[in-house]
């Protein structure tokens, strides 16, 4: 089992060796959500920015590491879905990010989430300003852009 512990050496090294309805974006370091325990239908990276940059994301459930992966992605809109095998169980899914080579940030993705949620979309964005947040929706069943409306950046572990 990965622990964060795991999650910061493995990020860092990968950083080291290359030299994600809307309901807004999240940035809580403590769960805060209504819903405990949701499935994680869909998980996205997207780069609105004008210069390309690399996202290095971590998936947790339940302290558990389940995905480590580093995307480089190219200017103005480039999208990637990440696969993983969390769509299928209900977890307390958390995402770490970190862009480039700046700190690590994590997000609850059952933060601002109702009670009656059970599946949770979530896009992690870089904004047209180079700034990198977390996005959550609730409806995994549409093709909802799930980048819409306002939001915070993630705070930092």
């Amino acid at each position: 089992m990965h622990t964060r512990r795991h999650l910061l050496v493995a990020v860092g090294a990968a950083g080291a060796a290359a030299t994600a309805g809307c309901t807004g974006a999240l940035g809580g370091s403590e769960a805060t959500g209504d819903a405990d325990r949701v499935r994680l239908g869909e998980l996205s990276v997207q780069n609105n920015h004008v210069d390309h940059h690399q996202v290095q994301l971590a998936v947790e459930a339940d302290d558990e590491m389940l995905h480590l992966g580093t995307y480089d992605l190219g200017s103005d809109g480039e999208t990637r879905t990440i696969e993983g095998v969390w769509t299928d169980d209900a977890g307390g899914y958390r995402i770490h990010a970190r862009l480039d080579d700046g700190e690590i940030q994590s997000a609850d993705v059952t933060e601002e989430v109702g009670s009656s949620t059970d599946c949770v979309r979530v896009l992690v964005r870089i904004d047209a300003s180079g700034e990198l947040a977390v996005w959550n929706g609730s409806d995994c069943g549409t093709d909802t852009d799930a980048g819409e409306g306002e939001g915070e950046d993630l705070e930092n572990v």
